[in-house]
Parts: C-alpha cells; structure tokens; sequence
C-alpha cells in the first residue's frame, strides 16, 4: 500500500489499514495480546480507534523511579504539557506517566498525516523526559 492522499475517515478506518498504512510506511507493528496495535519506530506505543471510530489515539507509557511523591510525579506531567502542546502527558491509575495524542477523523485524515503526526508524537517524550524528568523515569 502507498502513502497516498486517501482519506482515513470514520467510515474505513479499522485496525488493519492503520497497520498496512504503518507498514507502508516501515513502521514496525504487531499485534499485542489484546489484538492492540502497536508500533515501534522511536518508542513502542499503541494505536486505537475511538469506539465511535471517530478519532485515531497513539500512546506510550513509561514508569517512575521509586521515592517520587505524587505530586512531583503530577508536577513533571504539567511541566512537560505547558511546553509539549502537541501531546498531553497524565499520571494513570497505575502510577505510570502516559503520553498521548488523538487524531480526528471528521472531514478525514490523510495517510500521510497519520505517519509524520505519529513520528513526531514519537519524538516528544523522550526529549520531554529528558528535559524535564530524567531523573523520576526510568
């Protein structure tokens, strides 16, 4: 499948284009356990569709050091979103930092799009840890 200008929209999206349009474009993937799709390129992360099929989610999760509050831990998350726009880091229900970041469907996505928004969500969160954190992740 070539990078072409078609549009991913809610009405072909589906697990299976985003991995052939990932591996067009030499993106490593695979299927996890759950029937996830992940990606490695510059960090493993996942890709999901919305359940209205509306968006395109890709996240990566890394984990604290031990001995960081909760708080310090929520102050690198908002350190790293007042300067990262492009992503949005939080803290889960799991005590891991997420990094994520949806693309919307509406009026359509081109595939193009999608692999140089993804490979620059993947450029972000080492740099941001790096800056920010490097000593509170592992």
């Amino acid at each position: 499948m070539m990078l072409t200008n078609d549009l991913i929209t809610p009405d072909n999206v589906s697990k299976d284009l985003l991995k052939a349009i990932y591996d067009a474009a030499f993106i490593e993937t695979a299927w996890d356990d759950d029937g996830d799709l992940k990606i490695k390129d510059e960090l493993n992360c996942t890709v999901m569709i919305s359940e209205n099929q509306t968006r395109i989610m890709i996240f990566t999760i890394f984990e604290f050091e031990e001995g960081f509050s909760r708080e310090q831990k929520l102050d690198l998350a908002n350190k790293i979103n007042d300067e990262y726009a492009f992503v949005r880091a939080s803290l889960t229900e799991y005590d891991t930092l997420l990094f994520d970041y949806s693309f919307y469907l509406k009026g359509g996505l081109t595939k193009k799009n999608l692999v140089l928004g993804t490979r620059f969500f993947q450029s972000i969160p080492l740099e941001a840890i790096h800056e920010h954190g490097k000593e509170m992740v592992v």
